[in-house]
């Protein structure tokens, strides 16, 4: 049987098991829980609605996503997308998820329990405006503002964020669009892509987590997004414009070009990387799928320019266990698993609808 039709079985059957509802949590309703059982993880993503942001939960049960509730954040989201990567992030070992309030400036931390459910723990103002992208290392935890075009830092202790005094940084002179914040493995970097003025900022972090000014880096190609890091620590770049991967050494302070490679696709946006295998994955918003690279030491090599069809608009992406690939399809609201295997990639779609103002997606292994 070729992997399409396995793929058109998957689906059928997760179609009849949500009309058959029974045990699922129904999403939308607040604080509800799956009643399944042998969760592998549990996937989460915002509701972003102006009207009061929420996580939305779902549990991963033998390779199908079923809701597992919707959780208030306390603060609003923007009704509309944020052209980001890391909307909603885990911290502590998977013990909290920290998630941005772009409507209300703020960012909260809410504490996952054992079944995945959540609890709010603390919402503090984010330090600028429309906060668009969170990372954390240890108890820090650095939150982007794109409208004010400045970073914040945080400590985090038991889910309760305190801000950090003197850590606001401005971005460089004429950043524009800034896309995402990261720290590099070490902690010792923090990096920002920026798709307006095809830029990279890299900061210091002092002992005290406190960090320098901006040192600006011209991005190889335009539209630097969605980036991570290889196990060597240098950061991987997707390229909009170009549908291509860069990257680049930051361990000495200010970004420095290592590789570039097209994938062939279009509009690679978002990006991650699995350190235990070193492969990329690079989600290809314009042509519906997913390209893969391997990545050892700041080196390239494109192992598969279309690694998965996932249709649609494949937008944020986390990894799970055994490199299972969730991602958010922007185009008919909905979040995917796709699996990995010698015979080809499996995807399955969850059959719940999401708002079509969602963003972020995060995933916590159960």
């Amino acid at each position: 049987m070729s992997i399409a039709a396995k793929n058109r079985r998957v689906r059928a059957a997760l179609a009849v098991a949500a009309a058959l509802g029974g045990a699922l949590a129904v999403a939308g309703s607040p604080g509800v829980a799956s009643a399944s059982t042998g969760r592998a993880a549990t996937v989460y993503t915002l509701s972003n609605a102006a009207s009061g942001n929420a996580v939305l939960a779902f549990h991963d049960v033998n390779g199908a996503l079923t809701p597992a509730g919707t959780y208030p954040t306390g603060g609003l989201g923007a009704d509309a997308g944020l052209g980001s990567q890391g909307a909603v992030v885990p911290a502590d070992h998977g013990r909290i998820l920290l998630a941005v309030n772009a409507g209300s400036n703020s960012v909260t931390a809410l504490r996952v329990t054992e079944d995945g459910a959540l609890t709010a723990r603390s919402t503090v103002a984010s330090g600028g405006t429309r906060p668009v992208s969170v990372t954390v290392h240890g108890d820090l935890v650095y939150v982007l503002d794109s409208g004010s075009g400045t970073i914040a830092g945080f400590h985090l202790h038991d889910g309760v964020l305190t801000p950090l005094p003197g850590s606001t940084r401005a971005l460089s002179a004429g950043a524009a669009g800034a896309a995402e914040v990261a720290f590099s493995p070490d902690g010792r970097r923090l990096v920002v892509t920026e798709k307006g003025s095809n830029s990279l900022d890299t900061f210091t972090v002092d002992r005290h987590g406190v960090p320098s000014a901006a040192s600006r880096t011209a991005s190889a190609a335009a539209v630097p997004f969605g980036f991570d890091f290889d196990s060597h620590g240098d950061a991987v770049v997707s390229d909009a414009a170009a549908s291509a991967v860069t990257t680049y050494s930051v361990a000495s302070g200010t970004a420095r070009q290592l590789a570039y490679l097209p994938d062939g696709g279009g509009a690679a946006c978002w990006l991650v990387v699995s350190r235990a295998t070193g492969t990329a994955y690079v989600a290809n918003a314009a042509t519906g799928t997913i390209s893969t690279y391997r990545v050892r030491d700041g080196a390239l090599a494109l192992t598969a320019p279309i690694a998965a069809t996932v249709g649609g608009h494949p937008t944020d992406e986390a990894l799970g266990r055994g490199d299972v690939l969730y991602v958010r399809d922007a185009t008919n609201n909905r979040l995917q698993a796709v699996h990995f295997g010698a015979g080809g990639a499996q995807v399955i779609d969850s059959p719940s609808v999401l708002p079509a103002s969602a963003v972020g997606i995060a995933v916590v292994n159960g």
